[in-house]
């Protein structure tokens, strides 16, 4: 497992991170799966794995629930809110990933993810 950056590590001072990889232990919904695999095509191999593990350590129906608005995201590009903070957020990002590949992020934004990777 590839250590994650958190942002907390680089704005607080005496921070420190302990990376434990507990995905093992939470599965993916088997209709948020199968709702999601409508994606294969719209979406890079890359992209769609990532989406699924995205999905991990929220319940089962909220998986679902989550699953849908990314699939009417990458379809129609209508992007859905549950009104739940950390699904938001996470549907936020995942929602940019799938705007940067269907190439409709907005120029300066565009520039910016761009300079950012490749600093």
């Amino acid at each position: 497992m590839k250590k994650r950056k958190f942002l907390v590590k680089s704005i607080a001072c005496n921070v420190r991170v302990m990376n434990e990889d507990l995905r093992k232990d939470y599965i993916i919904n088997p209709s948020a799966e199968r709702e999601l695999s409508t994606l294969e095509r719209k979406v890079s191999p890359q992209l769609y794995g990532m989406l699924i593990q995205h999905l991990l350590g929220f319940h089962a129906d909220m998986q679902y629930e989550m699953a849908v608005n990314l699939v009417v995201f990458a379809f129609n590009h209508v992007a859905h809110s549950t009104g739940c903070p950390g699904v938001d957020n996470t549907l936020d990002v995942c929602y940019a990933w799938i705007a940067m590949e269907h190439g409709i992020l907005k120029p300066g934004v565009k520039n910016q993810v761009y300079n950012r990777k490749n600093k």
